[in-house]
């Protein structure tokens, strides 16, 4: 698992900067699978890794879908490949191993790798597949954000939240959450208009932000 926690980190961090965002993916890409054990034999993954980076930026900045279709299918041949992808001693390892975090003491590096790459995906990269799915509902729906204020700071809120209740098997506290973001948003969507369209806009921006989160969760 350690190709797919570097891609969904560099993707991350690409999406963190505001300027080199290519640059810094791809650098991203090189010193994640450097520290991770990554050796010459893994320099095909490098270049293949450093391509979805770099149309993952492209295609957000013009907001179209390629880049997301890109990564989930370089993800899914990641995971399906990944017992075949070997790599060297991580020059991290003993660093890791010396933290001193009982939790971690049973979890392996490249699982926690996992963890850090998904987090950081799930910062901002992550609103940028909730727009384009939104986006998908037609324009009048994605026009609601105008109205509809804090989706972007919350959301990336709620998806970490979700995934580590997810991982933790805390799955009475991901309902709490549910309830929480209807109670929050009931006012808004009280003064919706016949069309619904604040509804859907709440609901299809929520069921995807949460199947973000979660849609990794059997891989931990």
């Amino acid at each position: 698992m350690s190709t797919l926690a570097v891609l969904l980190a560099a993707v991350g961090i690409a999406d963190l900067v505001r300027r080199w965002k290519i640059p810094v993916g791809i650098l991203g890409v090189v010193a994640g699978l450097l520290l991770l054990g990554g050796g010459w034999h893994t320099l095909w993954l490098t270049v293949v890794l450093g391509i979805v980076v770099a149309v993952w930026v492209v295609a957000a900045a013009s907001g179209s879908s390629l880049g997301t279709g890109l990564l989930a299918a370089v993800a899914l041949v990641l995971v399906v490949i990944s017992g075949d992808l070997t790599f060297g001693d991580a020059p991290i390892q003993g660093w890791y191993d010396d933290l001193a975090v009982p939790r971690l003491d049973s979890v392996p590096l490249d699982r926690a790798a996992l963890g850090l790459g998904v987090v950081l995906f799930l910062t901002t990269a992550a609103n940028v597949v909730v727009r384009q799915a939104l986006s998908a509902m037609g324009p009048r729906v994605l026009a609601q954000e105008n109205d509809l204020r804090g989706g972007r700071v919350l959301g990336p809120l709620e998806r970490w939240f979700v995934f580590a209740c997810a991982v933790t098997g805390n799955l009475a506290a991901i309902a709490v959450v549910v309830a929480a973001k209807g109670i929050l948003r009931f006012p808004e969507i009280s003064r919706d208009l016949p069309d619904g369209l604040r509804a859907e806009y709440v609901l299809v921006g929520s069921f995807v932000s949460w199947g973000l989160a979660l849609v990794l969760v059997p891989l931990f």
